[in-house]
């Protein structure tokens, strides 16, 4: 039994049990993959794919143990990696990869990847970028060390997730918007225009819609993305009120705008770090996390580490102690 095959049989249920896109996912060739296949469950003496003709059709019972057993090989393999490199910094091209929002890549994280780089010159950083639901597919999938993502979060129960900050959202219009004649903005005011906002296809709640819902208003949003300059542009052009993170807003720039605080209209939103569980988080992993997130020492992080319980009363507790990020509190 090789690492290598245990990697291929991830890459195919990671890819719908397509060996074709599994073999173009990993940069390897499909007969490979097969061959590969075929020689592994020839050693095990096992079915791991149930077939029709050539053509994987699911994963058996006992396949699915195997593959996730191949899971938590893999992951040791990472976690031995990291200890290896921690170890030999300075002989070895170390890469923190990560994955994160378009807000959070372009507003939060040049100035922590500014004081990192200062302290760990040889080390390299590989950012992806995505919705919460397309970044913690990454992470589930090994494909990134961590990832940081904003929400009510619903986490696979592999996922641990550590808070690192709160803020608020800001209501974006025009200069020259009715809405600015206002001296108190509410949830109902804006209901009256077409709104302009991230993308809601994500399976997590979302507060705007709650709040919404509570005080039985209809929004009408008419245009979403992911990212935060986009719905700039499109609240220039008229076609809308936008809602954005208050890091995504600059007044120093964005001097056609207006931004008012959602404080009195919406909850704060909450910024976490996430991992997969049994993950070997190294001492320069954790120096990024505690630049990144100050109040986060050494000692709390292997706090959150070790931690069996994740109940929502210690998850609350543990947000009510957050810091709101002052920068960020308008």
């Amino acid at each position: 039994m090789k690492l290598q095959q245990l990697k291929y049989l991830i890459a195919i249920e990671d890819n719908d049990l397509s060996i074709s896109k599994a073999a173009e996912k990993i940069f390897t060739s499909q007969p490979g993959i097969s061959k590969q296949l075929r020689l592994l469950e020839e050693e095990l003496d096992c079915q791991i794919f149930s077939r029709n003709g050539k053509q994987l059709v699911e994963i058996t019972p006992l396949g699915r143990e195997i593959i996730e057993r191949a899971r938590n090989i893999l992951q040791e393999v990472n976690n031995i990696k990291r200890l290896s490199g921690e170890k030999s910094l300075a002989t070895n091209n170390i890469t923190i990869s990560l994955a994160t929002t378009q807000t959070q890549a372009k507003y939060v994280l040049p100035s922590v990847f500014g004081q990192f780089h200062k302290i760990y010159k040889s080390l390299k950083i590989e950012i992806e970028q995505g919705s919460t639901e397309q970044i913690i597919d990454l992470l589930s999938k090994d494909e990134v060390d961590f990832a940081i993502v904003s929400g009510n979060l619903s986490l696979p129960s592999d996922i641990l997730k550590i808070p690192c900050y709160q803020w608020h959202r800001l209501i974006i219009f025009p200069l020259d918007h009715p809405l600015g004649e206002l001296k108190k903005i509410t949830l109902s005011d804006i209901a009256k225009y077409p709104l302009i906002t991230y993308n809601m296809k994500s399976k997590q709640k979302s507060s705007l819609m709650a709040a919404a819902s509570a005080e039985n208003l209809q929004l009408d949003i008419v245009f979403t993305s992911q990212d935060a300059d986009v719905i700039k542009t499109y609240v220039r052009n008229g076609m809308g009120v936008g809602i954005i993170a208050s890091m995504a807003f600059d007044p120093t720039t964005d001097t056609d705008l207006i931004g008012y605080t959602t404080k009195e209209i919406l909850d704060r939103s909450t910024t976490w770090l996430t991992f997969k569980k049994g993950t070997f988080i190294p001492t320069y992993m954790k120096d990024f996390i505690q630049i990144f997130a100050p109040h986060l020492s050494h000692e709390i992080i292997n706090k959150y580490l070790s931690k069996d319980n994740d109940s929502d009363k210690s998850e609350q507790e543990d947000i009510n102690q957050l810091p709101i990020h002052q920068q960020w509190d308008i």
